[in-house]
């Protein structure tokens, strides 16, 4: 069966991340580029890729840097494509991946501008190990599911799901003093229902790390993940704090992921 032409884009670019230090894999994304119209992105890989492997004081280095740059200053106006060319962070032609990928909720409500967008501008998450979830995000089965199954989510391994606490209020002056009124507010970023998706999911198979910290999850989340039969590489679960765990549920997740796994 013949992959669509956004499907090519990402099976090049996960050969490319899978084995970052073979260039054979970005020649071929570089002839793919020009044979579908994309001859400077072609081109910039191809520099690239030829300038790594000269020594640092050879002459040809002066006539690559000269084309490349010629390459960025093309592209310097064009706010579309504000991450490119990548003229700093370049390496053989691409970004290296770095810190983990960072999403909001409502970024997986269009998966096909969402998978376009890493494709044209953040081709390194392809590279990436980790994943965040920013503000506002509020992400239930359907979202968890998506983001699972997602071409640039399936070397990550760690999940960064943790809600965010923030202090909010002001003074209140009175006869003597002024008085400090604070209040706490969380914003959960993943519901129960969410959580129990991840549980049951096969792709929970290659999470190592889980943050679910500061989600107001009840019993039922805790127990939908000591229940899952595809938990079993966790190494650090952060669960206890900013959730609401009552009776003996606690104790079950200690005694399925260890103490020495779970905070």
């Amino acid at each position: 069966m013949k992959m669509d032409l956004l499907s090519q884009h990402e099976a090049f670019l996960r050969a490319i991340f899978d084995a970052p230090e073979d260039d054979t894999p970005r020649l071929v994304y570089a002839d793919f580029l020009q044979e579908n119209g994309e001859e400077d992105r072609a081109e910039f890989i191809r520099l690239g890729c030829e300038g790594a492997r000269l020594a640092e004081d050879h002459p040809r280095r002066i006539d690559l840097q000269a084309d490349m740059n010629a390459i960025v200053r093309k592209y310097t106006m064009h706010a579309a494509d504000a991450r490119w060319p990548w003229e700093r962070s370049s390496v053989r032609g691409f970004p290296e991946p770095f810190g983990p990928i960072h999403l909001h909720g409502y970024s997986l409500e269009d998966v096909q501008s969402l998978r376009w967008s890493v494709v044209r501008r953040s081709p390194e998450w392809y590279g990436c190990k980790s994943a965040k979830f920013m503000q506002p995000s509020r992400l239930g089965s359907e979202q968890i599911d998506v983001f699972l199954s997602l071409p640039f989510t399936q070397q990550v391994t760690a999940w960064d799901l943790s809600g965010e606490v923030r202090e909010v209020g002001g003074g209140v002056s009175g006869e003597a003093e002024t008085f400090a009124l604070i209040d706490v507010i969380q914003q959960p970023t993943i519901t129960n229902a969410g959580v129990e998706t991840l549980a049951r999911h096969r792709g929970a198979r290659r999470i190592t790390a889980l943050d679910l910290r500061n989600n107001n999850l009840d019993n039922d989340a805790a127990r939908a993940l000591v229940k899952s039969p595809y938990l079993d590489n966790l190494k650090r679960l952060d669960l206890y704090e900013g959730n609401r765990f009552r009776g003996k549920v606690w104790q079950q997740v200690l005694e399925r992921f260890g103490e020495d796994v779970v905070g």
